[in-house]
């Protein structure tokens, strides 16, 4: 009689030890996945936040050509915020001269809720800043949003600028 040639094979089982070895495995797969999604979203994000993005969305293209016309211009801004309120804030051009006859209001806020935002304009003071005075502030972070328009025009702001400042107690 002939020998079955499958009984010569080692037959392998299922056990514990495999069954361990699968779901380690798959948990360390489902963790690098996620790991490489978190990496990707945190170090595509800037930071940029928007109140009405799909009205924004719709204008996409005249933001960024904004933007572009902003760089273009090379200025800059300082702005300070003490304790007790007082706001200033200047901006210069290139040239190192302060911008003058500009329509500036600023938007202050905590980062995580609307709840103390604050919005006025600044007004033109004799050395070519803006400021203003407002209630005093917390300590703590908060955000600081400019947008700087020609006095002649209510149109697309020509300078915008956007930070964190801490407020120490």
């Amino acid at each position: 009689m002939a020998e079955n040639s499958l009984s010569d094979t080692p037959q392998t089982r299922l056990d514990g030890r495999h069954v361990l070895l699968a779901v380690v495995a798959f948990f360390v797969a489902v963790l690098a996945v996620n790991a490489a999604m978190i990496y990707a979203a945190l170090s595509t994000y800037s930071g940029v936040t928007a109140a009405e993005p799909y009205r924004k969305g719709l204008h996409y293209n005249e933001r960024v050509s904004a933007s572009e016309r902003q760089q273009q211009l090379n200025w800059k801004d300082v702005a300070n915020i003490e304790p007790n309120g007082k706001v200033t804030l200047s901006i210069v051009g290139a040239d190192g001269r302060p911008i003058r006859n500009l329509s500036v209001d600023l938007n202050i806020g905590r980062p995580t809720t609307n709840r103390h935002d604050r919005k006025l304009r600044l007004l033109a003071q004799e050395a070519g800043g803006y400021g203003a005075q407002i209630a005093p502030f917390e300590p703590g972070a908060w955000i600081i949003d400019v947008e700087a328009r020609a006095t002649t025009a209510d149109e697309e702001p020509i300078f915008r600028s956007r930070r964190r400042l801490w407020m120490a107690p």
